[in-house]
């Protein structure tokens, strides 16, 4: 191994710490030595890759964005198939929030440090911004696929669906078993069906 790709390595694994300690500390009571101990290194070689918390947070914001649209083009594909889009897209959805529990959590924080913190107001809302227009593709590809023509611009019904399922996500964060998996996916499929599927 170079050391370039020790170094990245030792990125992901401390990037990697500080989402799940974020996620169940918040970002206020999480602490950098924490976040080390957590990726087992030393809080020198936390400081070696990056100057402090605020840094890593959008290094995971980073990470969040370029994981979203991966997700985002999955579920088109999904939605581009001979079944239902709406119901297919879900179920790709669903795929997303049991692969990462903690998403819910850490985009929580993101959202409440974007609207409360002037100085990294501007950076997460870049980020928000790439996931809603990797989402607005998505509907764009879903509803040229099947012929739909969408109700809204693109981007404002990516703004709508994204909070819709935020919300759902939350609850799901909160207690698993408020919201069983018929009903959350019934929710998700209307949901995104009231989008894409707009004659």
């Amino acid at each position: 191994m170079s050391r370039k790709e020790a170094q990245e390595q030792t990125r992901e694994r401390v990037v990697a710490a500080a989402a799940k300690v974020f996620a169940r500390r918040g970002y206020h009571r999480a602490t950098v030595d924490e976040i080390a101990t957590e990726a087992g290194f030393t809080i020198g070689a936390l400081y070696s890759n990056f100057a402090g918390k605020e840094e890593l947070f959008l290094a995971i914001a980073d990470r969040q964005v370029e994981q979203r649209a991966g997700e985002f083009r999955a579920i088109a594909e999904a939605a581009e198939g001979e079944g239902d889009a709406s119901s297919e897209a879900a179920a790709q959805f669903r795929n997303v929030l049991e692969a990462d529990p903690d998403w819910p959590l850490l985009f929580y924080e993101f959202w409440s440090l974007s609207v409360r913190n002037p100085e990294l107001q501007g950076e997460l809302a870049k980020r928000r911004d790439a996931n809603r227009d990797a989402l607005a593709e998505t509907l764009e590809r879903v509803a040229k696929r099947h012929g739909f023509e969408l109700r809204f611009p693109a981007p404002v019904l990516a703004t709508a669906i994204a909070a819709s399922l935020n919300g759902l996500a939350f609850e799901r964060a909160a207690d698993p078993k408020a919201l069983p998996d018929d009903v959350f996916a019934e929710f998700v499929t209307a949901v995104l069906g009231c989008a894409i599927a707009a004659p």
